[in-house]
């Protein structure tokens, strides 16, 4: 819970209110962050910990890992968003990053692949924080700035693969034990909880300040412009979307990606088993793929609401056609040098991030209107989490040849749905 609020007082000072904003963004981006952080740790070592003997965990055990950690992610989505609506977003963030924290340290301390797979579960299921940390955007942040704040939250999310894997491939290659590193990230967590408990209120009333709005339009305006899904039902509007065919070309979209995007954390694994390279160096090289995401949305974001429809189809279309030459170069994995391998491995972040989170995260809003936004994003982000299920349980099954041939066909799929979707009038 965060600190007592201020008098109810309302002021009006724009400087204040900034400054607060900012620190409440400081606290929502170190939050994210930090699980970011604590969870790829826990997916970074797994090559050092096929190299322990005092614990039970191969490839096989890898997949399987990953797919219930990735169930109990989507049962998080639901329930985080639930309690945030009854609890507050800042008590129900502050309770899954400390949870976070203590099941980091769980899975740090177990042997056996049954407990193992349980703390991953309870940790992936934990970091599940995105509903608390949009409602309290929402609350902080007037209408105009929802585009800067969520760019920034999504190279957040970036940032902290790419740091995590380069400062946990350089504690691994200087001897610590995977338990140790995995530790680490924890130990951080609980100090990022402490400091976001000074700088980060549910909302400015809190402290005295104006609270943020919602709409930026005149109600005239907004009124005349009213969504055809805003006076349904949810079951109402469930039947709506069915009947919908963007909404179908949309969730291929998403799953396609989604299966895409999961092989990123693939990478470290790839890196030890098919080119040979230590656990250290091969989190590092793949600490390359969350990298080009970064460039990717910096340059993305900044294009892509420049940008006319054709012109957006072509953007983002190129960016899938490289994803698509990306796999296909992974799919003669045996021919590839480390240099190569590394190269892709970054082009591959870059090709598919800005696809990925950009033009189906404009649908949610665009299709779900005011009312059922949370709705349409919560349909088709279980769907995309299932594919990354899916693709998981194929991980730990399937040669590399044959998952990247998979992985090829997604890339394929994603492509001609995204082109698509980019075609209609749902593109911005």
């Amino acid at each position: 819970m965060a600190a007592t609020s201020f008098p109810a007082t309302q002021t009006t000072s724009a400087p204040s209110k900034r400054r607060w904003q900012w620190l409440a963004f400081l606290g929502l981006f170190l939050g994210y962050w930090g699980s970011v952080f604590c969870r790829t740790a826990t997916e970074a070592v797994m090559p050092a910990m096929m190299q322990d003997d005092t614990i039970e965990f191969d490839k096989r055990t890898a997949g399987t890992m990953l797919a219930f950690g990735n169930s109990a992610f989507i049962f998080g989505k639901v329930l985080c968003g639930v309690a945030s609506e009854s609890f507050g977003g800042t008590r129900v963030l502050t309770v899954s990053l400390l949870m976070v924290a203590c099941f980091a340290v769980a899975y740090a301390r177990v042997y056996t692949a049954s407990v193992l797979i349980g703390s991953y579960m309870l940790l992936k299921h934990f970091t599940a924080i995105w509903p608390a940390i949009t409602k309290l955007l929402s609350a902080w942040f007037d209408k105009e700035d929802y585009g800067k704040v969520l760019g920034g939250m999504s190279i957040g999310f970036q940032a902290g693969s790419v740091i995590a894997t380069v400062l946990i491939g350089s504690m691994l290659s200087r001897g610590l034990h995977w338990r140790t590193v995995v530790t680490i990230p924890a130990v951080a967590m609980v100090m990022i909880v402490c400091l976001k408990q000074f700088i980060l209120y549910e909302s400015p009333s809190k402290l005295g300040l104006t609270a943020a709005s919602p709409d930026t339009e005149p109600a005239e305006k907004q009124k005349s412009q009213d969504h055809p899904m805003d006076k349904l039902s949810v079951r109402q509007a469930i039947v709506y979307m069915m009947e919908t065919p963007v909404f179908w070309v949309v969730a291929v979209a998403s799953m396609s990606l989604s299966g895409v995007f999961e092989l990123q954390i693939f990478m470290p694994l790839y890196f030890k088993e098919a080119l040979h390279l230590t656990p250290g160096q091969a989190a590092q090289a793949a600490a390359l793929a969350p990298a080009g995401a970064i460039v990717s949305l910096l340059i993305g974001g900044f294009f892509y609401d420049r940008l006319r429809r054709q012109e957006k189809c072509l953007l983002i279309s190129g960016f899938l056609v490289i994803t698509v030459v990306c796999i296909g170069t992974l799919w003669t994995y045996k021919a590839l040098d480390v240099k190569l391998a590394v190269g892709v491995a970054f082009f591959l972040g870059f090709s598919v991030t800005t696809p990925f989170f950009l033009p189906i995260t404009i649908f949610y809003m665009s299709f779900g209107g005011k009312r059922h936004t949370p709705t349409v994003t919560g349909i088709l982000d279980c769907l995309g989490s299932l594919a990354a299920v899916i693709m998981d349980n194929l991980m730990g099954s399937f040669a590399w040849e044959d998952l990247f041939a998979v992985q090829f066909g997604c890339a394929i799929a994603g492509l001609i749905s995204v082109a698509l979707l980019l075609s209609s009038r749902y593109s911005s």
